[in-house]
């Protein structure tokens, strides 16, 4: 057996980023990883969802200025190269959290690891004792068990096809089916999003997402919402994904589908009856403020411990389980978490929409702003709108939602003044370089109480 101060179950943006910063406080850590060190979001998910995205909402602004007769012609393209491109992107990166794991001095342990108890793991036929285990295992796609579930595609192989598809339904409208469809959509696939929910995004301010919503149908893209999926056919030469939409019927012919239907908790490894370990009604491993678990040295940090299903929330929740270990004792619990969408045009938000401020007892004001209306994103061609959520009593900045482009660039220091609780006098003594599209945030915060001097 051999003895360490700290074992990771999983090498995803949670688990790696742990362990190098506990070895680089002198504790002898080890991480285990049966599939791929970056775990599935360097990997499968957010970067080379992204590097898609980009290539596409390149191929978006550059079709924009055809429109507008600035260039002659958008040009063509390769998706063969374009995949090759994201390979060599996720490549770069997992070498690099490669280098920085050895170099950090973390032994890296390839295999499936089993917690056998609080502080042994099982992999490869050894034994591995820690003062604390870390579980980072993450979540993996969800398939509905519909009748020819088998005939589709995850987010996986959605992103490693080589040709692309002419047709293609998406069995889900949440953020993964969205942004995948907004890529392929400008690749040129027919897209047709099946959204079993009555709305897109219920929990983004509708706003919003009703911008969202037209720039996808602008891009071509089919929205079937408040529609259940029934079945997937094999037709031989291609596919027929059968739907239901009050109580009628519907049959859509696709090259490919993709189940879309969100994530769940993946457990491998750690039998958490056996072991004493709560589950939540979601099957998430149940943690306090600080990422530990209900059975004493073991904590859990990631998709597997619910929340947000974020990259940057697994961060978080590693250096708040690390210095719990440290017995430093710090928290994130209050600091607002951002999310992005990045579909075409990207959605980002943090803090809270109009209705949650209502039903925390908030009495909301919200003040916008259009990129119509600003310098930036008419000299770049964006569009799309700024929402500032405040409290009408104390003028505090309570959420912020952006619509357009840049917007994941721009919550950054939204999120800072939903944290702060930025005052309407603070915002108005802000300044903000000009131009840029940030002068957006500033103006709409200042609308929401009659204050913005580029607004009506």
């Amino acid at each position: 057996m051999e003895n360490f101060d700290i074992l990771v179950i999983g090498a995803g943006p949670g688990g790696y980023s742990l362990s190098i910063a506990a070895a680089k406080k002198g504790l002898k850590t080890a991480i285990f990883e049966k599939e791929h060190i970056g775990g599935t979001c360097l990997n499968i998910g957010c970067i080379p969802t992204k590097y898609l995205v980009d290539k596409a909402n390149t191929m978006e602004k550059v079709r924009a200025l055809v429109s507008r007769e600035i260039f002659s012609e958008a040009g063509k393209f390769s998706f063969k190269k374009i995949q090759q491109g994201k390979a060599g992107v996720t490549e770069k990166l997992v070498g690099g959290v490669k280098y920085l794991l050895k170099s950090a001095g973390v032994h890296v342990i390839e295999g499936e690891a089993v917690l056998s108890k609080a502080n042994t793991v099982m992999c490869g036929g050894k034994e591995y004792c820690g003062k604390h285990v870390v579980i980072a295992t993450g979540s993996v796609p969800m398939i509905l068990p519909i009748p020819g579930k088998e005939y589709c595609i995850d987010s996986t192989g959605v992103l490693n096809l080589t040709k692309l598809p002419k047709k293609m339904v998406v069995i889900g409208g949440g953020v993964i089916g969205l942004e995948i469809a907004s890529a392929f959509a400008s690749f040129g696939t027919e897209i047709t999003i099946i959204e079993m929910m009555p709305e897109l995004l219920p929990k983004e301010q509708p706003e919003a997402v009703r911008i969202l919503i037209r720039e996808l149908k602008n891009q071509g893209i089919a929205l079937l919402t408040g529609t259940k999926i029934l079945r997937v056919e094999n037709q031989g030469d291609g596919l027929t994904a059968v739907c239901e939409k009050d109580g009628k019927e519907k049959r859509i012919d696709a090259d490919q589908v993709l189940m879309a239907a969100g994530r769940r908790t993946n457990l491998t490894g750690i039998d958490c009856d056996a072991l004493g370990i709560r589950l939540d009604t979601k099957r998430c491993i149940e943690v306090d403020e600080h990422q530990r678990t209900s059975l004493k040295g073991v904590y859990a940090i990631g998709d597997v411990a619910g929340g947000y299903q974020l990259a940057h929330a697994a961060y978080a929740e590693a250096e708040t389980a690390l210095s719990d270990i440290l017995g430093e004792g710090r928290t994130h619990k209050e600091i607002p978490v951002p999310t992005c969408i990045y579909t075409i045009p990207c959605l980002a938000s943090v803090g809270l929409t109009a209705q949650a401020a209502k039903a925390a007892g908030y009495e909301p004001v919200i003040g916008t702003f259009s990129y119509d209306a600003n310098g930036m994103a008419l000299a770049e061609g964006a569009s799309g709108a700024v929402f500032v959520i405040m409290d009408k009593t104390t003028q505090k900045t309570l959420g912020i939602t952006i619509i357009g482009e840049n917007s994941s660039e721009m919550i950054a220091f939204c999120s800072d003044c939903v944290m702060n609780r930025t005052t309407a006098d603070q915002w108005e003594t802000l300044i903000i370089a000009h131009p840029s599209l940030c002068e957006m945030v500033r103006e709409a915060a200042l609308a929401a109480f009659g204050k913005s001097v580029h607004k009506n």
